[in-house]
């Protein structure tokens, strides 16, 4: 499930580690953290460093048994810095395991330049 996030979520804790740009043309730096909705539900918040729309999301975690599982974005709703996607919910989180990320996309817009970068997340 794909989503833009409120402003009321709340981090639940958890060190998001900065992504690196590669890939495409552009770059971007995604960060990672995780939250919980209303339901009490998990979800992987994505907050990038600079306008961008998103393709796909690809989530590895060994740990969890999430090997190459991808979600499809739409690739023209913009977020940024104010306005982060989530990925969730999620389920079987554990402390200590190490989720990464492959995002892409287009920096500004769906016309803008293409980039990938990756990034990961440890369950506190």
């Amino acid at each position: 499930f794909f989503s833009s996030c409120g402003d009321d979520a709340a981090p639940t804790g958890g060190d998001p580690f900065g992504g690196g740009g590669g890939g495409g043309g552009g770059t971007v730096t995604i960060t990672v953290a995780l939250v919980q909705d209303a339901q009490q539900n998990y979800h992987f918040q994505f907050t990038p460093s600079a306008a961008v729309t998103v393709n796909t999301v690809t989530a590895n975690c060994a740990a969890a048994g999430v090997n190459n599982a991808q979600v499809q974005g739409d690739g023209t709703t913009v977020f940024n810095n104010t306005s982060p996607f989530t990925v969730g919910p999620v389920t079987g989180l554990a402390a200590g395991q190490v989720w990464t990320f492959t995002v892409t996309g287009k920096l500004g817009s769906s016309t803008g330049t293409a980039y990938t970068t990756n990034t990961s997340f440890t369950v506190q």
